[in-house]
Order: structure tokens, then sequence, then C-alpha cells
């Protein structure tokens, strides 16, 4: 007779695999409820046990049918209830990590595979259990399933450690043996120096398979795009970009990426993806093309030369506590490699720049080897100061309000090997004599002064040995990409009529722009005038900049919304989705505008969601208006299940008692899986007198039968909505 635990377990075992099986064949209807989520999280934890447990079980059931064991009582029993443990945890695993599976952040083939091979181990383990006491379950049998068990389990475990670390994780130290150093004149920074940061301390969570916060990190477009909670590069303020703050955190917030636990970046590797996304993160710009005292060009350099002797210095490690007080908002200050004394300083912020900022590093200007001052406004007199850094061998001062006369004042700085003065008003008899006391010097940058080419042919001739870079000669090929234009409006929502103003970083940029859709040329699109764009109606605006000896920037593009009817009150009349509550009833008229698919924090706070029910909007006016148009933004992601709503419907009137419709319309929705996009739609209705509007937008109730989720019910998305 059986024992009754045994029963009991068996019976649990038949009930886990019938729960398996329905979770996979009905997936994509079901949503787990939050306070199951931890469960599944549960996954990784409890894994290996069952691993560990059905691979010696495996072991021993291969060798079952020998003599010596057939027989043995203890070996036969201990060998069933260790597999019935085995294959129960093994159920229980693959029911959580389902749970898991179906949290945001997981897709792709390879968890396909992870979570099939999964419950395959479950459905054949199962099956190898019952039916090892039939007369047909003999020894080559045993060992043939053992052996495909083995190797099941072997496969799952593969594709789960790609999932948790990476689809190369396994292969990592044999790729990386045998990568090729990439001569410096061919690097380019972000595949040869950004990218492999990327992959080894980033992509195992962000990758297609499994894109935690739906940020992907694997390519240019996934990067460019960003993730739920924003995008990765702040474009007005590169400083507070969202990948350096994520980097910048301490390591004990929940925020700091990568997250404790994980390998973490090294200083060098953070100090380039920090230059890198301050350089308007270029994806496709050379090491060389970088001015020669750069600061990112000298970290490539180091890091591309990782065999090159490193300097010693033989001055004192910098006091700790100083360089926390040092750094700030405006200076930045570290160590040119690990456990060098030697320091690089960089000073930011023009506005907040005065000679104070200089006079505070005296506690460590012995240490002081890298000074970078671009672009900020320092004096001859401010050159007093910065010539007690005596061991200082890189000094940029592009761009400065130096002149000739401030640099005689650096005659303690023996040691400058490169130097950069581009965008000065320093001429050639200042700069002769100061090049002459130079022995160790290599390169100095002169573009953009009063230094002209026949100058530059006496420099040349003079001064052999050093380097002089003046403009892009030679470099061509490798102009830079400028900068997208930027919306300088407070709100892109206004009432009546509106000027235009569309701003650029950089100065003398042309602007080109059209307002018919399509994308402006260097030559025939008008170019813009602030003053001189006036909108009167809802507009697309397409802008690019354009400057010589620059690419032309990428084409953008910025909606303007004419709004001129906003409610005195608005009253949501259905529920929204728990997932997307945005601002309730206001989100409708706030001028906070949904994301493009997790590209800004918006994409889950500010989108207004409906699941299960229609949009109905309530709007009240004190005053009578006539409404001729009703407008609202929608994101679209046939990729998952947000599509347009089904039919949209104007109801209007004097009061709530007395509603005619007013108009109806179905929007168009989309026919394929495409990238997600964000869709105006406009009901247009005969102009009509009214005291209030019942909007009502339907949600789509089954999703098209070319959508994999087909016959499933569509999320609705809604954002902004416009009245004229």
């Amino acid at each position: 007779m059986k024992n009754k635990y045994r029963t009991i377990a068996e019976r649990l075992l038949l009930g886990l695999n019938i729960l398996l099986l329905y979770f996979l064949l009905l997936e994509k209807f079901i949503e787990i409820p939050y306070w199951l989520q931890p469960l599944g999280r549960l996954h990784p934890m409890i894994l290996h046990f069952p691993i560990a447990l059905l691979l010696l079980s495996m072991g021993l059931e291969f060798f079952r049918f020998r003599k010596e064991f057939s027989k043995e009582k203890f070996y036969q029993e201990f060998l069933r209830y260790l597999l019935l443990f085995s294959v129960l945890t093994a159920a229980l695993a693959a029911v959580m990590g389902l749970f898991l599976s179906l949290e945001e952040g997981y897709d792709g083939a390879v968890l396909t595979w992870h979570k099939w091979l999964g419950a395959g181990i479950v459905f054949f383990a199962s099956v190898l259990y019952f039916a090892r006491d039939k007369t047909w379950y003999q020894e080559k049998i045993a060992k043939i399933s053992a052996s495909s068990l083995i190797v099941i389990t072997l496969m799952a475990g593969h594709y789960g450690a790609s999932l948790t670390h990476g689809e190369d994780f396994i292969y990592m130290p044999l790729i990386a043996g045998r990568e090729v150093v990439v001569p410096i004149e061919e690097a380019i920074v972000f595949d040869h120096l950004v990218m492999p940061v990327l992959e080894k301390k980033c992509n195992s969570c962000h990758n297609q398979s499994k894109a935690k916060g739906e940020l992907i990190m694997t390519d240019k477009v996934s990067l460019l795009k960003g993730g739920k909670t924003g995008k990765l590069f702040d474009n007005e303020s590169l400083e507070e970009s969202l990948m350096l703050h994520r980097l910048s955190l301490p390591m004990e917030d929940e925020e700091h990426m990568p997250p404790t636990g994980k390998p973490q970046l090294s200083q060098e590797e953070k100090l380039l993806l920090e230059l890198w996304v301050k350089n308007n993160y270029d994806f496709e710009m050379k090491v060389l093309a970088l001015p020669a005292g750069d600061s990112l060009r000298l970290v490539a350099t180091n890091v591309l030369n990782p065999s090159g002797k490193r300097k010693t210095y033989e001055f004192d490690m910098p006091d700790e506590k100083t360089l926390e007080t040092l750094n700030n908002e405006y200076r930045v200050i570290r160590p040119l490699s690990k456990e060098s004394p030697a320091l690089d300083v960089t000073i930011y912020n023009p506005k907040s720049y005065t000679s104070q900022t200089l006079l505070e590093l005296e506690p460590i200007k012995e240490q002081i080897v890298s000074l970078s001052l671009n672009r900020i406004p320092v004096k001859d007199e401010d050159l007093t100061i910065v010539n007690q850094f005596t061991n200082l061998e890189r000094l940029n001062l592009n761009f400065t309000d130096i002149t000739g006369n401030g640099l005689q004042t650096l005659n303690s700085l023996k040691n400058i090997e490169h130097l950069a003065i581009s965008g000065t008003s320093v001429a050639l008899n200042d700069l002769k004599p100061y090049l002459s006391s130079l022995k160790r010097l290599q390169t100095v940058s002169v573009w953009n002064t009063e230094i002209d080419v026949d100058d530059l042919e006496l420099l040349r001739d003079e001064f052999k040995n050093i380097q002089i870079v003046a403009g892009r000669e030679g470099l061509e090929e490798e102009k830079i990409k400028l900068n997208v234009p930027i919306l300088k409006n407070q709100t892109n929502i206004f009432r009546d009529s509106v000027a235009l103003e569309i701003d650029h970083p950089i100065e003398d940029v042309t602007v080109r722009y059209t307002l018919d859709g399509t994308e402006p040329d260097s030559l025939t699109s008008p170019v813009f005038e602030e003053g001189k764009v006036w909108l009167d109606r809802t507009t697309l605006v397409n802008a690019k900049a354009f400057k010589e000896g620059w690419f032309g920037s990428t084409n953008t593009t910025f909606s303007v919304y004419k709004n001129k009817y906003p409610p005195d009150s608005v009253n949501l009349l259905s529920r929204l989705n728990r997932v997307h509550p945005a601002n309730g009833h206001a989100t409708f008229f706030d001028g906070d505008f949904g994301g493009f698919n997790a590209n800004s924090p918006a994409w889950a706070n500010n989108w207004a969601g409906f699941s299960n029910e229609d949009m109905e909007l309530f709007l009240t006016y004190n005053q009578e208006i006539e409404v001729a148009s009703v407008s609202f933004n929608v994101l679209v992601e046939p990729e998952t299940i947000i599509f347009p709503p089904s039919q949209i419907e104007i109801w209007g009137g004097k009061s709530k008692d007395d509603l005619k419709l007013m108009g109806r319309m179905t929007p168009e929705l989309p026919t394929e899986e495409r990238k997600p996009y964000i869709q105006l739609i406009s009901t247009t209705i005969k102009p009509t007198k009214v005291n209030c509007l019942l909007v009502i937008g339907r949600t789509l109730k089954e999703i098209p039968s070319w959508h994999r989720n087909k016959g499933r019910g569509a999320l609705l998305l809604v954002d902004e909505m416009f009245i004229n």
C-alpha cells in the first residue's frame, strides 16, 4: 500500500503539471496580481535546488538496473522519493518562473527557449516518474530518458544564465581572450570604448531578452530610445542626463546602476561614459577627431593602450576628504588612474565661475596634472593661479578670455605636454616665445585664433617636434554632427496664436524648418527667424540645423497644439487602468504630455489608461462656446496591446440632460507590428454652440487576427485633449 504522504505528493505533482500547462497555453490572457509577483521573483533563488536534485536523481536512474543496485531496496526507495521530490520542486520553480516572465522587461527567443525547456523538464520528469514501474520501462529506456533529461536540464540552465547575465555570459572569457586591440587611428569612441563597457556591465539586464525597466542597451537605436524612466541623454543639460545620474548615485540607493550585487564600473569606465555623454554622446566620432588635450581623448588613449607604461609620480596621494569637499556641481576632480596620485580637474558652468574656483584648488595644486577650463571665462590674471600647478601636463584653455600676455605668466609650467588655446585672442608673436620655453610640449591646438595659414607654416617649420593642430586639417571627413534644434516655447499648447521659438546650443547655426510635414533641406527650406513665424492652428514643425564645416543635424519634429477652449471643469465618468492612473481627470488638460514608448518619465505617469471599459469624459463650460473639432493624443504600440480607440463619439448640448450626438469617427487601426508612435486623433464636427461636451473613446474589444494577442482586449492610453 502506498505511503499516504507519497500519494499526496503524487497528486500535488499532477496538479502542478496541469497548472503549468494552463499558464503556458493561456499566458497572454493572464495578468499576475501584485501580491503574487514576489512569488515569481523567488524563481532565481530556488531553481538551483531542483536542478541539483534532478541531475543527481538522473545519475542514479541511469544505473538503476545494474545487478548490484536492482535488488538493493534502499537504493530503489531512496531514488523513488528523491525523483518525486526533485520533480515537485522543479514544477514549483517552473510556475514561479512563469509568474516572473509575465512581468515587464522579459521577452525574446531566449526567454521562449528557457520557458519551454523548463516546462519540458517538468513534463518529461513527471512522465518518467509515473512510468518507471511499468513492465516496458527497462534499462535501455531508463538510460536514454536519464541522459535526455540531463541534456534538457543543462540547456534550460544555459538559457536561464543568458537571461540573467547576458547571452554571451559563458563564452565571454573566451571572446575577451581573443579580442583584437583596435589601432587608435581607427578607433571610434562609441564602438571601441563605450560599447565594451556597456556589454560587460549593463547588457546582462538590458538586452532584447531581458529589458529591465524596458531599457535595451545593446545598440544605438535602443540607447537613444531610452527606457521606462526616461531618455538616457538630456540634450538641454547633458550633465543631468539620466545615465550619468544613475551611475553617480550612492551604492546604497536602490536606483544606483549597476545594482548592488552586479559588477560595478571602475573609475576609468565611469569617467569614460561621463565624458562621452558630455561630448554630445556622438556615436560616430573617432578618437583622433577629438582635440589633442581633450579629456575624453586622453582617457580613450589610456584604455586603447593598456600595455603601455603608466607614468609614475613621486608626489603624495591627495587627501580623500579634501577631494570630496572640492568636487561639486561645477567642478569634477578624478584620479588619472586607480591608485594614482595624479588628478584630472574639469571645471564646468561658466556662470558660476570666479577666480575663487581656482584658488580653492590650492590644497591639491601639486597633484593636478590635467586641467580643463574649456569655455570658462578665465582671464589673464587667473593664470597666475594656474601657474602654481607646477606638475601640469595638460592644459585646456580653449575659448577662454586669455591673451598672449597671460601665456607669459605660465613660466613655472615646465611639464606641459598638451596645450589647447583654440578660440582665444593669442597671436603668433605671443605664442612663439612661449613654445620655445616648453621643452616637453607635444601638441598645441590653435584653431580659431589670430594665427593664419602663413603663421602655421612658420610655426611648423620652427617647431618640428610639436604637433600643431589648426582647425580640422586632414580630418574633413570627420566633421562633427550638429545637435538637433530645440523648441524654446515655454509650452507647446496655445489658445489663439503663438510665435514659434526655436533655439540651438551652438552659436552661428542656421535652422531651417517646414510646416507641411516634409523634411527641411539646406538650400530651399525657409530659414527660421525669431519672431517671424506665427502659428494659429495645431502644427507639426520639422527642423534641422546647419553650419559650415559641420554635418547637418538629424531632422527633429515639434508638435505645437492649439487648444482654444480648455474646459472649466472636467469629470471622468469611467475608471482608469490601475497601472496608468496618470493625474486622474486633470490628465487631459494639464499640459504634461505622455512619452514615446518609455522615452520619458511620463510613460507611466502621464498617460491615462483604459483597459476594460471605454473612456468617457464630461466637460463643462461656464460660458457658451462654438466647437468645431475635438482632438487628443493616443499612444500606439502595436508590438504590445496598446491600440487607438475603435470609435470616437462627441456629444454636446446646453446641459448633461440635453446631449446630442455631434460627431462620430472610426480611427485607422494598425495593420502590422511596428515600432510605437504617438497619434493625434481629430474628430471634426459641424460648428455647434454648447455648454458641455461628452467625449467617448471606445476601447478595442478584440485585437485583430494578424496580432499575436488576437482576440484580447486592447489598452487605450490618452494624454492631452484639444477643443477648438
